[in-house]
């Protein structure tokens, strides 16, 4: 096909005419199910979302709120929580769960439908619905990706971990996390496509873009584990509601080479009240969701990190260290890869983070790194996805007093503590002396160095 024909496709035969596209009775059935369908995925259902909203602070309201808002999604009808529900196929079943429920609602829509039932109307404002739900969807993901803080550059612990220790999705994002440039090239292509859908003669082409990146999001979700394969799988099943219609039409396009026109309808609204409700749902929509979002989600990339930690940690001290002498409840305990409770380094972070590596397995934090809370313990990119035997304890630093108040980020061990005070003989050694997660007294001598990585890491800079 010639790029010329490409450039030039047909307009939309646009019909004001209600009854102007006839629908068989079995188009109108299986219309039903899918209009039914359609409102499950895009009307927020879900309890959650509005105990979200009723505890915000609309008083330090940021894009990380809005985000949420952009996103809220299916109900929450089934939670099962296994390895195949977190991670898997079971999974599934929360998006299957409404179609079957689809289909007896439909089935009673039917029975009792009246004669006049306007299937072109109802066909325009489930698609309305449909795309905007998806194009505000995509702007919001688009944006965490544009200024890239969805996957970032790995911390000092993620390169100091043995690449069998961590799960597969958190390699996938790792991945991802250290090519900045492909990560902003996904975002546009979200963005884009979101903002196409949210105008009515660029749905299809919106739609296409949407379906075609959404689908590579899910499955390279689903392979690596992704733990988000649902929420990206629910666009793509709106991208192709949205486009279905059109892909024979598209299909002829393409494969046939011919010219293909596509079929509209748009009501016409005669009541000034009507036309002035549209116009306002519309600008509000487009300043909220595309424009001052921009300028929050700008604000939160430059002053607060999504997935890292943004309290200061010990001034001085990020970097990697050897253990040089480490004591147990007052014995010495000589250096061994096979000890559970001798460190055999540690790490502090920029941030409030001290993690360390013992002979000592952890479960695998099943989250995704967090990014949604304000508090610093709950942002988990340096442990989600991550087993092994390291450790990351976010710290709350006495500098007067120099006790270090320490807590286990990990979702499953976060009832470990310890309390440890502080001294820095120098600039490149520091004393730890205190009480860990078992209760006993420990003493441990850090001695910083100096490591050289594969490439530039920022966080590692003083």
């Amino acid at each position: 096909m010639s790029v010329k024909k490409l450039l030039n496709l047909p307009h939309d035969i646009v019909h004001h005419d209600s009854n102007a596209i006839v629908w068989s009775e079995n188009e109108k059935s299986i219309f039903r199910v899918f209009f039914i369908y359609v409102l499950f995925l895009c009307l927020p259902l879900s309890p959650k979302f509005y105990e979200y909203l009723i505890n915000i602070d609309w008083a330090t309201f940021d894009c990380r709120d809005l985000f949420v808002v952009a996103t809220a999604r299916h109900l929450d009808l089934i939670s099962i929580a296994n390895e195949s529900g977190r991670w898997g196929a079971a999974g599934y079943l929360e998006l299957l769960l409404p179609l079957i429920l689809s289909i007896p609602i439909a089935w009673i829509w039917g029975q009792f439908e009246c004669n006049n039932a306007n299937y072109n109307k109802l066909n325009y404002w489930i698609r309305a619905i449909a795309r905007y739900r998806l194009g505000i969807g995509l702007v919001a993901w688009g944006y965490r990706k544009l200024l890239p803080g969805q996957m970032v550059l790995p911390t000092i612990g993620v390169l100091n971990t043995p690449m069998g220790d961590f799960q597969a999705q958190k390699l996938y994002w790792q991945a991802v996390g250290i090519t900045p440039g492909y990560e902003v090239f996904l975002g546009f292509a979200e963005f884009i496509a979101g903002f196409l859908l949210l105008f009515r003669r660029t749905t299809t082409l919106g739609s296409a873009l949407g379906f075609v990146v959404l689908l590579n999001i899910v499955i390279a979700n689903h392979v690596y584990d992704g733990g988000v394969h649902l929420h990206s799988f629910y666009y793509v099943i709106l991208s192709l509601f949205i486009l279905w219609p059109d892909v024979p039409k598209i299909w002829n396009l393409i494969h046939n080479e011919t010219n293909s026109q596509l079929k509209r309808f748009y009501p016409v609204i005669t009541n000034n009240w009507l036309k002035y409700l549209r116009i306002s749902l519309k600008f509000i929509t487009f300043s909220v969701f595309v424009v001052l979002f921009f300028f929050m989600q700008v604000a939160d990339y430059v002053f607060t990190p999504y997935r890292i930690p943004d309290t200061p940690g010990l001034q001085g001290a990020t970097g990697y260290y050897k253990v040089s002498e480490f004591k147990l409840n007052g014995e010495d305990i000589p250096y061994s890869p096979l000890d559970s409770l001798r460190w055999q380094d540690a790490i502090f972070e920029k941030w409030s983070t001290l993690n360390f590596k013992v002979n000592r397995l952890a479960s695998i934090d099943q989250s995704n790194g967090g990014g949604h809370s304000e508090d610093d313990f709950d942002r988990k990119w340096e442990v989600a996805g991550m087993g092994g035997g390291r450790r990351s304890y976010y710290y709350e630093a006495d500098t007067i007093k120099k006790i270090l108040h320490l807590r286990n980020k990990n979702e499953g061990h976060t009832h470990e503590k310890q309390i440890l005070h502080y001294s820095r003989p120098d600039e490149n050694r520091i004393i730890l002396t205190g009480i860990n997660e078992f209760n006993d007294s420990i003493y441990v001598v850090l001695d910083r160095q100096k490591r050289q990585y594969q490439f530039e890491n920022h966080y590692a800079k003083q």
